[in-house]
């Protein structure tokens, strides 16, 4: 069996050091964690909430411009006297008079009604007006060369436009819409679209004509203030196709947006009433971490300093319970080596004082009891050895006399004189002395010499083999375990005609010895082998493999021990478990 005493194992004091530490250890990184995760994500929400009504704020601004535009188309839809001279034109003077006194400047003073830079298109139902042209030049952006220009078109310009076939239906002072149409998309512009119908009948609402008002987008959100929002913080207009017209960065931009979810950043959107767009915040996450690091900082002063306490506390608490705890193991490890004189004392109440009074008592009791148990006991198991190894040898010995008494019988001094000489090697063995352990070289001399017994015996009807792995020799056993089953392999397993083969193998597997006894003999039943472990009354089959069970575990313990396989007609095997011992450690 391995000594305790030569395991390896980590102290008391080191075990409970660990323990306060870990147990310290683990609360404060919790806290501090907890602290640091919470803290930032106190931070995002309430950036998020700061930055939503920012953005809010922006939204309303935006709004507030969009419909400085829209008002400002009120001033046309709602002119009573603009829509009587658009219907009632003609070619005569008073007509011509009519427009160049009030409509043309009706709509100038319309552009100049507003700070943006726009420009005003009219489209005419009434083909006898004039059309009044702007830039020639299409590729070249009015709002760019011309902050406030207008002009005036026939409605039969824009009557094919998809835009304008799919414009909503009249509802008055309410059908409008902000578009991107026509060349609007290149140059950055978006237009507000609207109907001018005769507001002076009121169930038909008539169309008059069309306004098309275009300003840069630019410009509606280039005097918004996004510092606000954050130096690092971007905002983003983005239509009803998810595409980007504006970035706060970039100014005008033309791509799709992606609102892909990031750890790195906070995304924020916010419709704008009275258009069909959005606008979208990115704000990046570091400037938050930024903030909180100096939190951060602090917790980890604070954590490591608390760390730093409990590990000193630690260092001194377990000190002082392990030096008591290391007096214990080293009286226990006394007793371990059978010296029961030495006591241990504590000052105090507590329960180490009382360990100490009961480890006190143990050694006195131990010292008494010593000699009247443990002596009694040894000497009852070699009784019981001896009473068992006692019963082998008769039953053996007296077959073999039997054999060397028909030799001398018949005259055969050769095979007489080498029986005889086998004989009493066999019995040197067998009697080592006195001893009941004996090298496993030795056991299997042993067997060697009673199968030549056997051979002398039945000459070549017997024939056997020796498979063994050298390590195994130096180790010790309880003698006579493997002669037994040899013994019974010839007597019950071999019919009595042929050859009866007997392997014999010994080797070493996971720390064990393992034998092995096989015979191509006549084999047995489950029912017989189950008998020879557990006979019924009355049934004495099996005694001698009972024997060398009972001696195995009764000197190395119930993990070893013999069993058997085997099945009719196709021989036996029988295994048997030792441990790999000497006999100085099994006698520690």
């Amino acid at each position: 069996m391995e000594d305790v005493r030569n395991r390896r194992y980590i102290p008391f004091g080191y075990k409970l050091l660990i323990s306060y530490i870990a147990i310290c250890l683990v609360p404060i990184l919790a806290i501090g964690l907890f602290s640091h995760f919470t803290y930032m994500n106190s931070m995002k929400e309430q950036t998020r909430d700061a930055m939503s009504d920012t953005l809010r704020q922006v939204g309303d601004n935006v709004s507030f411009k969009l419909e400085d535009i829209r008002r400002i188309s009120d001033l046309l839809y709602n002119d009573y006297t603009l829509a009587g001279d658009i219907q009632n034109f003609n070619m005569g003077w008073e007509s011509y008079e009519s427009t160049v006194k009030y409509v043309i400047p009706k709509f100038q003073s319309t552009i100049n009604a507003t700070g943006q830079d726009i420009q005003l298109t009219v489209y005419l139902n009434n083909p006898a007006f004039p059309e009044v042209y702007g830039k020639s030049d299409s590729r070249i952006d009015p709002l760019v060369s011309q902050k406030h220009s207008f002009e005036m078109y026939n409605i039969r310009r824009i009557e094919n436009e998809e835009w304008y076939r799919n414009f909503p239906k009249e509802q008055f002072g309410l059908t409008m819409s902000w578009q991107q149409i026509g060349d609007d998309r290149e140059h950055g512009n978006i237009s507000f679209l609207r109907r001018l119908v005769d507001s002076s009948d009121p169930f038909t609402h008539e169309q008059i004509g069309f306004i098309r008002i275009t300003t840069k987008i630019s410009g509606i959100f280039r005097s918004l203030d996004y510092r606000k929002l954050g130096a690092d913080t971007i905002v983003y207009a983005i239509d009803n196709q998810n595409r980007i017209l504006y970035s706060s960065e970039e100014g005008f931009v033309q791509r799709a947006w992606t609102d892909a979810p990031s750890p790195n950043k906070i995304v924020i959107t916010q419709d704008i009433p009275g258009i069909n767009m959005k606008l979208a915040a990115i704000i990046p996450t570091h400037s938050l971490e930024n903030k909180a690091k100096k939190l951060a900082n602090w917790t980890v002063f604070v954590s490591l300093v608390s760390i730093a306490f409990c590990v000193v506390a630690s260092i001194f608490i377990s000190r002082v319970f392990s030096k008591r705890v290391g007096k214990v193991v080293s009286l226990l490890r006394l007793f371990q080596e059978g010296e029961y004189g030495k006591r241990i004392r504590y000052r105090g109440g507590d329960e180490f004082a009382y360990i100490a009074s009961a480890l006190n008592q143990l050694g006195e009791h131990m010292n008494r009891l010593i000699k009247e148990t443990y002596l009694s006991k040894i000497e009852k198991q070699e009784l019981e050895l001896e009473s068992l190894q006692a019963q082998i040898n008769p039953h053996f010995l007296y077959n073999t006399l039997s054999s060397i008494s028909r030799l001398a019988q018949f005259g055969e001094l050769e095979k007489l004189k080498l029986m005889v000489m086998e004989l009493s090697k066999f019995y040197r063995y067998s009697l080592n002395n006195g001893e009941t352990l004996i090298s496993v070289g030795k056991e299997l001399e042993q067997v060697k010499a009673y199968i030549e017994i056997q051979r002398i015996k039945l000459t070549d009807r017997l024939s056997a083999d020796f498979d063994v792995d050298p390590s195994v020799l130096s180790h010790d056993t309880v003698k006579l375990i493997l002669q037994p089953f040899v013994e019974n392999a010839i007597e019950h397993a071999w019919s009595g005609e042929g050859t009866l083969r007997v392997t014999i193998r010994a080797a070493m597997e996971d720390g064990l010895i393992v034998f092995r006894i096989l015979d191509d003999g006549s084999g047995m039943s489950e029912e017989t082998i189950a008998q020879i472990f557990a006979p019924s009354d009355g049934v004495y089959l099996g005694y001698g493999i009972r024997n060398v069970e009972q001696r195995i575990k009764l000197y190395f313990g119930d993990r070893y021990g013999v069993a058997i396989e085997s099945r009719i007609g196709g021989g036996t095997c029988v295994e048997i478990r030792i441990p790999a011992t000497s006999k100085a450690r099994l006698l520690a």
